[in-house]
């Protein structure tokens, strides 16, 4: 494996904290290979040794006003992965997003009534330890609790319990976690 010259020379997390820089905050360690998209006037926290892996295709952060993305600690996030949000979207320690990942906190128009209006938006939480597939979609009000895994191709719209894997279209439990 051929090791960029940027990480020999020790620039890997300087580079990486001029492509953040439009966050609010970023923690110690950062990694970001690729391009990393920025967009809006909301808040993007990022934690410590977060890695933004766009080597294949590049990631998109975009918070309207007021609202925030918090990326915790130890996060990994791949190539072609857009997180938008309205007013909430929180990944917890530890998680992963596959590549071309989806997360939405507001569906931008009712799908009955009026289009022109724009719903509430309910925010999305991804707990620590959580794996997502590549090419799923969270939709508002997903919460996926402590150790879930989601199936590649899976569409979330709901509360998924700690340890269950899921997938489908819609998402249905695959496999629970036994506790021991």
């Amino acid at each position: 494996m051929r090791i960029p010259l940027m990480m020999m020379l020790g620039l890997g997390p300087t580079v990486a904290r001029l492509k953040l820089r439009r966050c609010k905050s970023v923690g110690a360690i950062p990694t970001v290979w690729g391009r990393v998209w920025i967009h809006g006037e909301g808040e993007i926290e990022v934690g410590h040794r977060v890695v933004f892996d766009a080597r294949m295709a590049p990631i998109e952060l975009h918070a309207q006003q007021g609202a925030r993305i918090v990326i915790e600690d130890d996060v990994t996030i791949e190539g072609g992965t857009s997180i938008e949000a309205q007013s909430y979207v929180v990944l917890g320690a530890r998680s992963r997003l596959g590549m071309w990942c989806k997360l939405l906190d507001n569906m931008y128009h009712p799908l009955r009534g009026n289009r022109h209006e724009r719903p509430k938006s309910t925010p999305l939480v991804v707990e620590e330890g959580v794996t997502v597939g590549s090419r799923s979609i969270l939709l508002p009000g997903t919460h996926l609790q402590k150790g879930a895994s989601v199936a590649s191709g899976t569409v979330i719209s709901r509360r998924i319990p700690p340890g269950v894997t899921v997938g489908g279209s819609p998402a249905r439990a695959l496999r629970r976690e036994v506790a021991r």
